[in-house]
């Protein structure tokens, strides 16, 4: 079984790319405050560049703000990054002493 590292370093090496698309839904900045925008908004930026991504970072703290609906959408998300190409690692951003719209986020 591969760690997570050599499977990063794996699809920075096939890709010849160090890209971590960050996924970061801003409520604020979606047509709707919704989990349906924040699910849809990531799913085009995952159509975009999952080419050209050696890994993708949802930040959990956009998802968490839009409740259980939220928590779903990130899951879709993720499947949908594995369902594009497998070999794409995720990392979660969970960090909770973050940035201020991130720490807006989990207020």
């Amino acid at each position: 079984m591969t760690t997570f590292f050599q499977r990063l370093e794996a699809r920075a090496r096939a890709i010849n790319s160090l890209l971590c698309v960050g996924l970061d839904p801003h409520p604020n900045l979606l047509p709707e405050q919704t989990a349906a925008a924040a699910h849809a908004f990531c799913l085009r930026l995952i159509d975009a560049t999952h080419d050209l991504a050696c890994a993708f970072k949802p930040n959990i703290a956009f998802f968490e703000a839009l409740g259980a609906e939220g928590y779903a959408a990130l899951r879709e998300v993720i499947a949908y990054i594995h369902q594009c190409n497998p070999s794409i690692p995720v990392i979660l951003d969970a960090k909770r002493g973050d940035i201020t719209s991130t720490a807006e986020a989990y207020a």
